[in-house]
């Protein structure tokens, strides 16, 4: 069996502004501590993909700062979308160029930008369903079992078992970001598994139920070449030119009857937004999280973080503080998920354009 992993780099993190910046976004970011998140993904497949089967799929303006976090991986296989247009056209168009590989061969989609512990658990569970996926002919999803009412995350609600005691269970359906009352029913009913976006498969698979689905990135890949390395940069304009915007989810998982969704053994976050910090790292007794220069007197269920300065809070409850070396964000944690606001008026204002 040979794995290909392809790698989804190219989302920008607005949630975790300002922190993550249009050149500097979440995935080039040491959230889990040193290195960059792009690097703990590369680094969770060593001894499991090796680094000439690897492909990241990023924006063109991140190209040359991914070939640098990730100098093992062929600087031909970094490639750089010249506009973004969601994961369909991604996975579709690795899919299309890795379709002639060797009849055991399956492809691995994973983001950029996950906390997944262990790692070794995690590379089992990616190689068993490696050979699920081919004996099944299937398109393989994980799903998380939640640990809280996250209404910030997709769900995958499954079904019965393949087989007795199995983890793999077909799919009844992907559900959308839940309300709080039925995040809450989710978790209860245990059927209900967060959407990790990770995904495994034969590529003549997925090639085979794009052409099925989505006929309209069907027809872009037929006009595709083969990869080769002096095709991909032009095939690249013309296809992306034209591709429609739309995840993987709608174009192909909802609709196809080859899905399964694995029950995931191991931790996992994807860090959506700074709130996730508050549940991934340590907390002080009074339930504060706080990274860099930073220093809470009497302050409750505060996260701060400092990177170019120090962040004093006193008598303050339920707030995120972020200080960069340009910018001072202050927000309740309850709203977390709303700095895409913020992000979105400084895209109108050319007047604050160095802060994006």
């Amino acid at each position: 069996m040979r794995l290909h992993a392809v790698i989804l780099a190219g989302g920008r993190g607005e949630r975790f502004w300002p922190l993550s910046r249009r050149s500097r976004p979440k995935q080039f970011l040491p959230l889990l501590g040193d290195g960059s998140m792009l690097g703990h993904t590369l680094e969770r497949l060593r001894g499991l993909v090796e680094p000439r089967h690897q492909w990241i799929v990023t924006a063109r303006d991140l190209k040359k700062e991914v070939e640098r976090l990730a100098p093992e991986v062929p600087p031909a296989q970094v490639i750089g979308e010249p506009v973004g247009r969601n994961t369909a056209p991604a996975i579709g168009l690795l899919s299309w160029w890795l379709q002639d590989a060797s009849r055991d061969s399956a492809v691995l989609v994973l983001p950029s930008d996950h906390r997944v512990e262990p790692a070794a658990r995690f590379r089992e569970e990616l190689s068993s369903a490696a050979r699920v996926a081919l004996e099944r002919e299937a398109i393989v999803t994980f799903g998380v079992p939640p640990t809280r009412p996250e209404t910030g995350y997709g769900y995958i609600e499954s079904g019965d078992p393949v087989e007795p005691g199995s983890p793999y269970h077909r799919v009844i359906a992907f559900r959308e970001k839940p309300d709080a009352g039925t995040a809450e029913g989710y978790v209860a009913d245990g059927r209900h598994l967060w959407n990790a976006g990770m995904f495994v498969f034969p590529p003549r698979l997925m090639v085979e139920e794009i052409r099925a689905h989505e006929p309209r990135i069907a027809e872009l890949l037929a006009r595709v070449p083969r990869y080769s390395d002096l095709s991909a940069t032009a095939a690249l304009e013309g296809y992306y030119r034209e591709a429609p915007s739309i995840s993987i989810d709608y174009a192909v998982m909802e609709r196809s009857n080859r899905a399964l969704v694995a029950r995931a053994g191991f931790s996992w976050d994807d860090l959506g937004s700074w709130e996730a910090l508050g549940t991934s790292e340590a907390r002080d007794p009074s339930g504060n999280v706080a990274r860099g220069a930073v220093l809470l007197d009497d302050c409750k269920n505060v996260i701060a973080f400092a990177e170019g300065g120090l962040v004093a809070g006193v008598g303050v409850e339920d707030l995120v503080i972020v200080r960069t070396r340009d910018v001072t964000l202050v927000c309740r944690r309850d709203r977390v998920q709303e700095i895409r606001a913020i992000v979105a008026r400084l895209k109108s204002r050319k007047d604050l354009d160095e802060f994006l």
